[in-house]
């Protein structure tokens, strides 16, 4: 356990980045180009879904995706948590002349956690031989990872360098302020804390970037190169 220093406690936010799949996409095997800001183990293989699934995603509250493409072929999703690397050592039950308990922080790490994962719908899974639907496969995949890059660069350095200023995490974090047994059970030891971060901070970039990526502008960049290889499909010559 950390002990505070001057009545201030010592704790870091600590980024722990997963993935929905575990597998590594062959990125040579599909010429697919991988954006600055990302390396060959951050380039996962997607989870291929229905149209139906797809759809019922774009619905989420947190999806940015709007309403530039016809059919939405890609879409990537990222779930934040905050946890505490050791729960029981890092809050301590406190009597201040009151008859009930109050708890208060007493640093150490405090994880961010996020889970990335890559959605392409199952019409457009590459198929073997076939050098047109594995450069739609690229073209989807090429745009999804621009919100991967964006996705870790949020969780690694903009969330550690921005979550002091939160007024929660100042006063109950930073100040070490007392907290109620009732707000400790449904804030610390529940999911209230992280809801907080997660509505009211976290989700804010998250949406704001994916709203750069997806514009109308770059949709409509996006479409035309779908568009363009839908037709070279179609108008090719049988086997």
């Amino acid at each position: 356990m950390i002990l505070p220093v001057h009545g201030c406690p010592v704790y870091d936010f600590k980024p722990r980045l997963t993935f929905g799949n575990d597998s590594l996409l062959p990125v040579s095997l599909y010429g697919i180009r991988i954006p600055l800001g990302l390396s060959p183990s951050d380039v996962r293989s997607p989870n291929f879904v229905s149209p139906a699934v797809m759809v019922s995603m774009l619905r989420a509250p947190q999806s940015h995706h709007g309403t530039g493409l016809g059919v939405t072929h890609g879409l990537t999703t990222a779930d934040f948590k905050v946890s505490f690397a050791d729960f029981a050592q890092q809050w301590r039950q406190i009597r201040n002349g009151r008859s009930a308990p109050f708890w208060q922080f007493y640093g150490g790490d405090v994880y961010l956690d996020l889970t990335i994962t890559v959605h392409v719908l199952e019409g457009d899974r590459p198929q073997p031989k076939d050098d047109l639907s594995s450069r739609l496969f690229a073209i989807i995949m090429e745009h999804e990872l621009l919100h991967v890059a964006d996705e870790i660069d949020i969780i690694n350095k903009w969330v550690p360098a921005n979550l002091y200023r939160d007024d929660m995490v100042l006063k109950y974090l930073t100040n070490a302020q007392p907290v109620d047994d009732a707000m400790f059970r449904s804030w610390f030891q529940g999911d209230g804390f992280s809801k907080w971060l997660n509505d009211g901070f976290w989700a804010l970039e998250h949406t704001r970037r994916g709203r750069v990526r997806d514009s109308p502008a770059q949709y409509a960049q996006l479409q035309s190169q779908i568009d363009d290889l839908r037709i070279k499909m179609i108008n090719r010559p049988s086997p």
